[in-house]
């Protein structure tokens, strides 16, 4: 019988991969912080460093989804705090997740980056979209929510999709911001 990587107790059916081996579910949701992440590339010493790092946090203990958006943004209603997984793949750079009070919003806006390229017979127009967040939590940060990190056909349905989401974000935060979450 298997055993988990982390705390030792035996794994049957639902157990989650990593490098080394095998982790329950209940050390993967600390590990994958939320949910948010995938381990299969990490070693059970990494595993073990985020485990007790997240043990300690407090305010992932006391953090209660009661909305998200995606994997984008989570919200704590109750605590009136939001989370910013910062999964790598919309944040752009490697950070950890960062927990926020909806009082520490300060502007939301969508960015779209659109070129042309020409091609031989004809030509595309290419562009990128992300959600910036601006904060003031003792002191004013710039978050990056990338929905398209690299350049695609404007014309896409893939782009269309991320535009209308990063709509649904901006909505979203700018109505908590003003106290009128919705569901």
């Amino acid at each position: 019988m298997k055993k988990c990587l982390i705390c030792t107790t035996p794994v049957m059916f639902l157990k989650f991969k990593c490098q080394d081996g095998h982790v329950c579910k209940t050390c993967y949701e600390k590990v994958s912080l939320n949910f948010s992440q995938t381990i299969k590339t990490k070693t059970k010493e990494e595993l073990i460093a985020i485990h007790q790092e997240q043990s300690q946090s407090s305010a992932v203990d006391n953090f209660e989804i009661s909305r998200k958006i995606n994997q984008l943004v989570l919200f704590d209603d109750a605590n009136k705090q939001f989370c910013l997984p910062n999964h790598m793949k919309y944040s752009g750079e490697t950070l950890q997740p960062e927990f926020y009070p909806f009082t520490a919003i300060k502007a939301c806006r969508i960015e779209e980056h659109q070129i042309l390229k020409e091609d031989k017979d004809k030509s595309k127009k290419l562009g990128t979209i992300k959600v910036v967040l601006n904060l003031n939590d003792g002191q004013a940060i710039t978050r990056n929510i990338w929905l398209i990190p690299k350049p695609i056909q404007i014309d896409n349905r893939t782009y269309q999709t991320m535009m209308s989401l990063a709509q649904k974000v901006m909505e979203e935060l700018n109505q908590t911001k003003e106290g009128v979450p919705t569901c």
